[in-house]
């Protein structure tokens, strides 16, 4: 049986995620990203692009951190609440494998990155708290919405630059699982319309955070 959590719990494990998600790691993540092979090169012009795009990806990992620990707030079954975490966990490591590449590339994460990250906590307090179906509804559909982005950016990577189409590959991989298991914790499928509408979120943050 799962222990209840108190109020203290909630606000801890909150502050800890957020600066989980905020900060820089210090310490080596248990997965690496690969080491670039020695034949890998880039241009100036590539790698300046590359970089806009992984600054795109970090900052929809710092959002879904936002949603996960929103929708935790109102979280009605520990052991949906427990599944979530781990999905959130796992972005997490996502989100520390595109810091890592946004310093290998000589470039940093978006300016915007606590702001991103204050809105979806919001988005993920309101919609949980409106529900937990409805909260986990939106976080089914911002994985799904992420996969896709992931993919489209695959085909946008210079041709030369393994190392992040293998990162991005495997994200996508696993935002499909998290959003799958979202939905099967008795989350909400959105209506069409709605998904639109966050995939025009999606695409707003996308072109801000390429650059800033």
């Amino acid at each position: 049986m799962m222990r209840r959590r108190t109020r203290s719990d909630q606000w801890i494990y909150q502050f800890d995620r957020a600066l989980r998600t905020l900060l820089p790691p210090t310490a080596r993540m248990e997965l690496p990203i690969p080491v670039p092979p020695n034949d890998e090169t880039l241009t100036t012009f590539e790698a300046h692009h590359v970089a806009g795009m992984m600054r795109v990806t970090h900052s929809g990992e710092v959002c879904l951190q936002g949603l996960y620990q929103g929708q935790r707030l109102f979280s009605q079954r520990p052991e949906v609440s427990a599944e979530m975490d781990q999905s959130a966990a796992n972005d997490l490591i996502h989100l520390a494998r595109c810091g890592e590449r946004l310093r290998q590339l000589d470039s940093h994460t978006s300016l915007l990155a606590p702001c991103f990250y204050l809105a979806s906590l919001s988005v993920g307090a309101t919609t949980g708290g409106v529900s937990e179906r409805l909260g986990l509804g939106v976080l089914a559909a911002s994985e799904a919405q992420a996969a896709k982005q992931l993919d489209e950016q695959q085909t946008r990577l210079p041709a030369s630059d393994h190392t992040s189409k293998t990162l991005l590959r495997q994200m996508g991989i696993d935002k499909r699982h998290h959003a799958q298991l979202a939905l099967e914790a008795g989350g909400l499928r959105l209506p069409a319309p709605v998904q639109w509408a966050m995939r025009g979120v999606f695409k707003a943050v996308s072109k801000t955070t390429y650059h800033v």
